[in-house]
């Protein structure tokens, strides 16, 4: 009797298939690392040929689907994707594995999730005990770029009215041990890093905005921020941006450490990394070994003691200054005429403030130290 046409599929393929379940999307080069130490690449490529095309057995339809991109120097790069059937066996290994999607991302942005999924790839390799291990046994979920968006309510500035809006990361990673989840924002430069257009969603401090009010504002639940009536689980969510070199994570830092200022709300945690570090900086986070942010250090100040009644003297004195401005333009504005802006006050950045001088003046063994409540509302008694 004639062979069986086809192809017997090994465990090997069904991890891999797992893996481009997980990923959505995946180059030969990513899959080889991975799944085929030890061979040629020309080996790797025949076998995913292979998986391409109808099983050995009846009713085993492709595996995988063929797509691909140019590069800008016009080098075409095949990608990999889950075909149906290559999705049930994957479905299968991968119980938390996200439905698929309506339809592929366009050509441009699959150089994007390649560059992200080498985190994910490495992370992999990284964190697993053997080649055979079933990747739902890792230590994290990697949920990658779907149909599916994260919604809440922002209000309006302008028209007082409340909005619907939607968050759509590149990635998700949860960390189960941790109770932690990461929503993974790439970020390969070709956004800004601040935008005077509030419809420009793409630039970084704009996300910044967006995330927090997600992670921070009560939902229409009243009692729960819209994160929490999304994820019922109680993991703590983090907030990681991903660039392409250190020179960017240092000006994206410095953005998101300015717009939240100095004391941001203690919910929402936010992480800058580069793509090449991230992989060194989430092993030993998600191992529980490590902090994926750089541990926070005190700094010991020196100050001398005969400067600080100065020290609470120039405090008052800012005080008293900003709150007569504030009633000498209420009272302007009540007059009528043309209106003065009254610009809103940076509170949390002034109870920062308070905060340190009070730590200064206690150092100092003084009774009358700085009060610690509405910022800016009178004089240090």
């Amino acid at each position: 009797m004639p062979s069986p046409r086809g192809y017997v599929r090994t465990t090997r393929d069904n991890r891999l298939l797992a893996f481009v379940g997980i990923a959505r999307y995946a180059s030969a080069e990513q899959l080889h690392r991975l799944f085929f130490g030890g061979v040629s690449k020309k080996q790797t490529y025949r076998r995913l040929g292979k998986l391409c095309e109808p099983g050995g057995q009846p009713g085993e339809g492709p595996c995988l689907r063929r797509l691909g991109y140019r590069r800008r120097d016009g080098t075409e790069v095949p990608v990999w994707a889950l075909a149906p059937f290559g999705r049930s066996i994957a479905s299968r290994q991968v119980p938390w594995l996200r439905p698929p999607a309506a339809s592929d991302i366009g050509h441009r942005f699959l150089e994007h999730t390649l560059v992200l999924n080498e985190v994910l790839v490495t992370l992999v390799a990284m964190l697993r005990r053997g080649p055979q291990e079933p990747l739902c046994d890792l230590l994290f979920r990697w949920l990658c770029e779907g149909d599916d968006v994260l919604t809440y309510r922002v209000l309006h500035p302008q028209t007082g009215r409340w909005l619907a809006a939607v968050l759509k990361p590149d990635a998700v990673l949860t960390i189960p041990a941790r109770k932690r989840r990461l929503f993974i924002e790439a970020e390969t430069g070709s956004q800004s890093i601040a935008t005077a257009h509030p419809d420009r969603t793409g630039a970084v401090l704009s996300k910044l905005g967006r995330y927090r009010q997600f992670f921070v504002a009560r939902s229409d639940a009243g009692d729960k921020s819209w994160y929490q009536g999304a994820f019922a689980d109680g993991f703590l969510p983090r907030l990681l941006f991903l660039v392409h070199s250190d020179e960017r994570r240092r000006k994206v830092l410095r953005a998101v450490t300015e717009q939240l200022g100095l004391l941001p709300p203690p919910q929402f945690k936010v992480i800058v990394m580069t793509f090449a570090e991230a992989p060194d900086r989430l092993a030993p986070y998600i191992r529980g070994t490590g902090e994926a942010a750089p541990p926070r250090s005190d700094r010991i100040v020196t100050f001398e003691e005969a400067a600080l009644p100065r020290v609470r003297e120039g405090f008052n004195a800012v005080a008293h200054t900003v709150n007569a401005l504030r009633e000498i333009i209420v009272a302007h504005n009540r007059r009528g005429g043309p209106q003065l802006e009254l610009p809103p006050m940076p509170l949390e950045a002034i109870k920062a403030l308070q905060t340190f001088v009070k730590q200064v003046l206690d150092a100092g063994h003084r009774p009358d130290a700085v009060p610690t409540g509405h910022p800016v509302s009178g004089p240090s008694r």
